[in-house]
């Protein structure tokens, strides 16, 4: 069994875990009804940037999990 270096597996973690606060803030955004008053309520941008998020969210998780396969 190959072991990584522990700078590969403290990025690996790092992307994770910042794919799952994009994906989280994303629904988030669509879940809450003020969301700190960044976007008005029921606004098409605030559902548009909290879309933007998940997909953000989902990319990034995919491509750290690709690259931990390389």
């Amino acid at each position: 069994m190959n072991r990584r270096p522990v700078h590969q597996e403290v990025g690996f973690i790092a992307s994770m875990f910042m794919a799952l606060v994009y994906i989280g803030g994303g629904i988030f955004l669509i879940a809450s009804s003020l969301s700190f008053r960044f976007l008005p309520t029921g606004s098409v941008y605030r559902y548009v940037f909290a879309v933007a998020l998940i997909a953000y969210g989902i990319y990034r998780g995919y491509r750290a999990r690709e690259f931990r396969r390389e």
